[in-house]
């Protein structure tokens, strides 16, 4: 009698192993690709993801690093460079060589704002790329968005920047964000 009932839990075991790793795990390992998928767009990126990398100072590279390691664009990143005396930031890019210009120019967008929303003495961010650089000054985004503060709150985040990312003339926005 021990024997079968040892036998039964057994078999249950392996159709429980079985379930799960038809169903539960690759549901699972699903729904992480997805959302890994989400903070590559600039369009469906959750910015409550980022808000653990606000900082007062810009001098914190580590921090300023896993920012931008968590936004759009991050799967292109190729180094960092810092200067605390004028409060610039450069982001070095690889080639984005397949990626359409729209999805660039929102990237450049949505990651400059959540970088001078969440750090809070960057004054400047140079994004360069292989073949062209964009130099963004915070006066300009604030210009352009006002209060930076209010952005904290990711639905004013995404009613302020992500939502009239699909709307708006991109060029027009890249000179707001860029003009001297």
């Amino acid at each position: 009698m021990k024997n079968k009932i040892i036998i039964v839990l057994f078999i249950i075991g392996i159709i429980l192993f079985g379930w799960m790793n038809l169903f539960y795990i690759p549901a699972e390992e699903k729904a992480m690709e997805e959302e890994t998928l989400q903070q590559l767009n600039p369009e469906t990126h959750d910015f409550s993801k980022v808000l653990a990398y606000e900082n007062m100072y810009m001098g914190n590279a580590t921090n300023n690093a896993q920012l931008f390691q968590s936004l759009p664009l991050q799967n292109y990143l190729n180094g960092y460079e810092q200067d605390s005396k004028i409060h610039l930031l450069i982001v070095n890019y690889k080639d984005l060589e397949g990626l359409p210009q729209q999805h660039i120019q929102k990237s450049i967008i949505y990651n400059t704002t959540a970088a001078f929303v969440l750090i809070k003495n960057l004054e400047q961010i140079e994004l360069r790329f292989p073949t062209e650089s964009f130099f963004v000054k915070r006066e300009n985004v604030e210009r352009f968005l006002g209060d930076l503060e209010e952005l904290l709150d990711p639905e004013v985040f995404e009613e302020k920047v992500q939502s009239p990312l699909n709307n708006a003339v991109l060029e027009e926005w890249i000179v707001q964000y860029t003009s001297i």
